[in-house]
């Protein structure tokens, strides 16, 4: 198995790379640039929308592998659930669609995502197990905003695409099941990295962050549901992202501030403007997940239904912690 895996995934990361730079064409020559302003961190117009290379290899990817039998069809269509995100993102990333439209897709290809998962696991922290009804609620806030915090997330050069690359390497190393899938999502993702490592040539866009978010919430599920093990061990590997995220949204609602709004308090900007750079930032991000929480991944993989919420805790305090002492949810 593991030859096949490697040449799609090699093969997924040629087609990425070459979608990437037809994507970098287009969106010059039909001006869809990225502007900067007071709440970006770069200096100069960038092409964006480039997260379409993405999707379109992860998805060619994935069916390779699925064409020889070395990922279950549940898995291709629990992938496929995430392509309106992927579509809305990029009518996104051309006319600025509402925040209530996107919402409202991103309800309803979760509603999708858990209907295809049926019948879902129970929701354990330890030895407290919160029955599959009411988990079902709390799969779908999780999922949606792992969506839409991948998207907040995404604002410097090159640092969705190390979560993804360093959650997929995780996980493949970690868990034999998640191998194959996490093999090509690392080779769809590293193929665009190339084209948006600092200095970017070419951002990610709402459709590569949403999708991402989105995709890797529902390899998360499908993962837990076929190896009866907590979801929220497969959430190890992007402490990063969910610590920064939350901790930055809970201190600017706790401060009054709308939600919605945008804004450059998250951790990792912070970080940015002390170093003035974005590559630190990324590596630190990118090293957090395959050092820290990829060690307390591989821990936990010993007996995960009762030590997954105790690395996921010894994960995320300290990060959330160091987050607000960076001055997350502070402008």
């Amino acid at each position: 198995m593991t030859l096949p895996v490697l040449l799609v995934s090699v093969g997924t990361f040629a087609l990425a790379w070459l979608s990437t730079r037809w994507a970098i064409a287009l969106a010059t020559q039909k001006n869809l640039l990225d502007h900067p302003n007071h709440r970006s961190s770069h200096v100069r117009a960038t092409p964006r929308g480039g997260g379409i290379a993405i999707v379109l290899a992860l998805y060619a990817g994935t069916t390779a592998l699925y064409a020889m039998d070395l990922v279950p069809g549940q898995l291709l269509l629990a992938l496929a659930c995430g392509l309106p995100v992927a579509i809305v993102g990029y009518v996104d990333d051309i006319i600025s669609l509402s925040a209530r439209v996107r919402l409202l897709v991103q309800a309803l290809c979760t509603a999708a995502l858990l209907w295809l998962a049926a019948p879902l696991p129970e929701l354990s922290f330890g030895s407290y197990v919160i029955p599959a009804p009411a988990a079902a609620v709390l799969y779908g806030v999780g999922i949606i905003w792992l969506t839409n915090l991948y998207n907040f997330m995404d604002g410097i050069d090159g640092i969705a695409s190390g979560q993804a690359i360093a959650a997929g390497a995780v996980w493949a190393l970690g868990a034999p099941l998640a191998a194959p899938a996490a093999l090509v999502l690392i080779g769809a993702v590293a193929g665009f990295l190339r084209h948006n490592w600092p200095p970017a040539r070419i951002f990610m866009g709402d459709v590569g962050s949403g999708f991402c978010g989105f995709t890797l919430g529902a390899l998360a599920l499908i993962w837990a549901r076929d190896s009866n093990t907590p979801i929220i061990w497969w959430l190890i590997p992007l402490a990063p992202f969910i610590s920064d995220a939350t901790t930055t949204l809970v201190v600017r609602i706790l401060r009054g501030k709308r939600p919605g709004v945008a804004h450059r308090s998250h951790a990792y900007q912070h970080l940015a403007r002390r170093f003035n750079a974005h590559l630190p930032v990324t590596l630190i991000y990118t090293s957090i997940s395959t050092l820290f929480a990829g060690i307390l991944f591989w821990w936990a993989s010993a007996e995960p239904i009762q030590r997954a919420l105790p690395a996921l805790l010894a994960c995320t305090v300290p990060l959330c912690v160091v987050a607000a002492l960076l001055g997350a949810g502070r402008d």
